[in-house]
């Protein structure tokens, strides 16, 4: 692809110059104490490795970025893969900003969901959170004005979404075939494109964006043997976010439209999460930070037996302590308003040994009604335990 060329040639420039280099080195290991099902592992440790090369020239005018990403399992072979996070050019322009190769891109205001990240596909091989993003071939062109800013996206290459081996006790239920259908002939290699326009206003961040291209997030119709077969549509996607800061508070907003140029591959919807965050600062004595959270997911199709969230509130808190080791935990909960299913989330991280960090992931389910989505997973409590060292 054009991109990637264009990429590796700056490499070879940058190679003449200074090139700093800084690794990861991930080491995690995984608990499934529900786990009754003899087909599936009840626990498992992998390693992450994620080195990071970046260097400039022409007087610091060019940026280059190359961050590839392995990750190994001891269970799961369908998790064994490598992935190319970062590898692009940057320039700066003054007002304007070019980036030609792979990169990551992350929109979004609130916590629980972010319907309007899109750009990337998840990479549900490293979470089911869909935090974690494979990287996108791209050009991007940016134009900075005094509070706004401007940016386009060519985006030739999609990448398929990938799930977990079937004895992963968060494997979906049913077999999934490896050989997805596109409504677009060009299958893989469509081109998408992408606008985002944002800036802020007085105590208001927001985001204005538009996506047409190959959805990032497959529908499933039968296929044989019992498999089922991801499809992936054409859409157009508007999308808002915005944030509004007054003290203490924090109100945050994503609201999408996705329209399927052919409803055989997706039914068109509008999909909105919004929500607020209180923060009480300097509590026992400066000790730490408490923030309180409430988010409300609703969706058009308002079926929960296909749609995560349909209609679901999520209600959490967040402890940032302000000791040296920046030690912070996120506890929440997600509520079905209509089976009352209910999933508890657990995060936590600290620094340890100076640069090194540790970090806690807890998820279960409970209550969860046969009909919803998530019923697959109603035996699927993990806990998640991750050392990251840094070189």
């Amino acid at each position: 692809m054009l991109a990637l060329r264009y990429a590796v040639l700056c490499l070879l420039s940058a190679s003449a110059s200074a090139m700093d280099s800084s690794v990861k080195i991930e080491f995690e290991a995984t608990s499934y104490p529900e786990v009754s099902d003899s087909t599936k592992f009840e626990d498992n440790v992998a390693v992450g490795i994620e080195p990071e090369f970046k260097s400039s020239f022409n007087d610091g005018d060019i940026g280059f970025n190359f961050t590839p990403f392995i990750r190994l399992d001891s269970r799961d072979e369908d998790r064994r893969h490598v992935d190319i996070r970062e590898l692009h050019v940057i320039n700066a322009r003054g007002d304007w900003e070019f980036l030609v190769g792979i990169s990551k891109v992350f929109w979004g205001v609130t916590e629980s969901n972010h319907l309007v990240d899109i750009i990337n596909q998840t990479d549900l091989l490293e979470g089911i959170d869909g935090e974690d993003k494979l990287g996108q071939p791209m050009i991007r062109i940016s134009r900075s004005f005094e509070k706004t800013v401007l940016t386009g996206f060519v985006l030739p290459g999609f990448r398929e979404r990938e799930y977990f081996g079937a004895d992963n006790p968060l494997a979906l239920p049913f077999a999934i075939d490896n050989d997805p259908v596109f409504q677009s002939d060009d299958e893989e290699l469509n081109i998408d494109f992408a606008l985002r326009f944002s800036g802020f206003h007085g105590i208001f961040d927001y985001g204005l964006s538009w996506f047409h291209g190959t959805t990032r997030e497959p529908t499933f119709v039968p296929g044989l043997d019992e498999r089922l077969v991801p499809q992936y549509g054409l859409i157009d996607q508007v999308g808002i976010d915005a944030q509004a800061t007054s003290g203490a508070w924090l109100w945050k907003l994503e609201v999408i439209n996705r329209d399927f140029d052919d409803n055989r591959f997706g039914e068109d919807f509008t999909a909105a999460v919004g929500g607020l965050e209180y923060s009480f600062y300097g509590l026992a004595d400066g000790a730490f930070d408490l923030g309180l959270l409430a988010e409300y997911h609703t969706d058009s199709r308002n079926d929960a037996s296909t749609v995560i969230f349909q209609n679901d509130l999520f209600i959490a808190t967040r402890l940032a302590f302000t000791d040296a080791e920046s030690t912070e935990l996120l506890a929440g909960v997600f509520i079905d308003q209509d089976d009352d299913s209910t999933s508890l989330r657990l995060e936590g991280s600290r620094r340890i040994f100076g640069d090194a960090r540790i970090s806690l992931e807890a998820q279960g389910f409970s209550n969860i009604d046969d009909n919803n989505v998530s019923a697959g997973l109603s035996n699927s409590d993990f806990i998640q335990l991750t050392l990251d060292v840094f070189f």
